[in-house]
């Protein structure tokens, strides 16, 4: 006799299975971000060429850090719709981290890539990612809007900007939540969370 299985571990399966496909899609859209990045801070190579007869490199790598950072925005919003405070500034520091980390592994890829090109051509390797019009010449500009690494700079900087104003309009409206619900029910709701065992952290 056939025993009917359990309701919840179905559930429970779908619900891995597709936090399994987020993650997934997520680790696309970030390899994606740091392939973008880093054509950008390469020079003639197809890749680059394809792209930017459409559109400039540098502002496509800066909106989809930009899209990164706030779908990983959005999906801490729906583990825990509530956000205290607090949690609104530890939310504004691990996206501004992911854009960190994003700008970090777009410059030592190309790095690699340089020190590696340097080693198969036989010549010196070159650290410094600044253009020479940049770095050498009594009319070198504080900022070339045509250096590569000083927009790739901007777009990350851009990005940051756009964490920082989303997040402080959450951090806005909790104060806002926490302001009108502590009066009404005479408990802290950032309290209340946690003592009924609601989501874990959202940065986890």
């Amino acid at each position: 006799m056939a025993t009917k299985a359990d309701p919840s571990q179905y559930h429970l399966a779908s619900a891995y299975s597709k936090k399994c496909r987020l993650i997934a899609l997520y680790g696309c859209a970030a390899l994606l971000v740091v392939v973008i990045g880093v054509v950008g801070l390469l020079e003639a190579v197809w890749p680059r060429q394809l792209v930017e007869s459409l559109i400039n490199i540098h502002a496509l790598f800066g909106l989809l850090l930009c899209g990164l950072a706030l779908a990983r925005y959005h999906w801490c919003l729906k583990r825990a719709p509530y956000i205290s405070p607090g949690e609104a500034r530890e939310l504004s520091l691990h996206l501004s981290r992911i854009v960190y980390l994003t700008l970090f592994v777009v410059i030592g890829v190309r790095q690699s890539i340089g020190i590696l090109g340097s080693i198969w051509h036989g010549g010196a390797v070159d650290f410094n990612l600044f253009d020479e019009r940049f770095r050498n010449g009594p009319d070198t500009k504080a900022f070339d809007p045509k250096d590569d690494f000083q927009q790739f700079l901007a777009s990350g900087l851009f990005a940051l900007g756009v964490v920082r104003v989303v997040v402080f309009r959450l951090w806005l409206r909790s104060v806002e939540r926490a302001a009108i619900s502590k009066p009404a029910t005479g408990v802290d709701p950032a309290s209340a969370v946690v003592s009924t065992g609601a989501d874990p952290p959202l940065t986890s």
